[in-house]
Parts: C-alpha cells; structure tokens; sequence
C-alpha cells in the first residue's frame, strides 16, 4: 500500500512540475479589454500582471492633426504607443498626467513627432499638463522613443 502511495504521489509531483513549467514558458499576452460587467481572468495573465509582464499597447497608430486641439489622443491606460505614420507637422496627445502613470512612445515614422500633453485641464490641479515643463516635446523619425512619466500631477517628465 506504501508503495502505491509512493508511487502515486511521485507522478502527482511530476505532473505538477510539468504543468507548472508549462504555465511559465506561455506567453502571457494582452488582458481584454474590460467590458460592462466583471470578467474571467486566467492564472497565467495574472501571473505575467504580477511579473510586470502585460502593458496594453497600441502600435500602427497614425499621428494626426497639426496642433495640440487636432492631435491624435492616446487614450488613459495605455502603457506602450507605437506610431507607423506620421506626417510633416502631426502629433499626438498625451493622457491627462496623474501620479504613477507611465507612456512610452514609439516614432517609427518618417517625420518628427510633435508630442502635447492633453487638451483638457488636469482634474487635480485645475491647469493645463505640461512636458518638461514646456506645452510640448519632439520625437526624431524612425527610432525616436521616449518615456514619460507623472510623479505629480499635471507634470509629464
């Protein structure tokens, strides 16, 4: 009886291993969008959520507009903006600039990006958001990247 139980347990262990190496080498991947109720989540986003392996990205994005008020908007969330096009004199919008939010942003058009913080006034502090402390910022072509970050708000740096 001992060594059915032995035996037993050994192969639980072993197909627990298995199972558990299998759940770590998964690509984790992008969590849905939320919808208008609550959803079911899978261990194995969870797990790359913790990890801080899932950012919800948008890449392909086309800059638009030749001012702050015509600028393409990057909606709140966003962790990761690639734009393929861009156009002589077009930009984007940055989400409103709140405490521990991030943006990375991605040029990878054949013409500088104009970069604005976002149109409307910071809820918090009542004013316009600047980057740097100025009311824009520019992305050279085709390999400009930038991180920008908000350790208070209304201030992308």
């Amino acid at each position: 009886m001992r060594k059915i139980l032995l035996c037993t347990s050994a192969a639980f262990l072993i197909g627990l291993g298995a199972s558990w190496a299998q759940a770590v080498t998964s690509t984790v991947g992008q969590p849905p969008i939320p919808s208008r109720g609550p959803g079911l989540v899978d261990g194995t986003w969870l797990n790359g959520l913790a990890g801080g392996q899932n950012m919800i990205y948008q890449n392909g994005l086309t800059a638009a507009g030749s001012s702050q008020t015509t600028a393409l908007a990057i909606s709140p969330g966003i962790a990761l903006v690639e734009l393929s096009t861009v156009g002589s004199g077009t930009g984007i919008n940055l989400p409103t600039a709140l405490p521990g939010q991030c943006v990375i942003v991605f040029n990878h058009g054949s013409n500088t990006l104009t970069v604005y913080p976002a149109v409307r006034n910071n809820p918090v502090t009542g004013s316009q958001d600047t980057i740097g402390g100025s009311t824009s910022a520019t992305l050279t072509t085709a390999t400009g990247s930038a991180r920008y970050c908000s350790g208070t708000a209304g201030k992308w740096n």
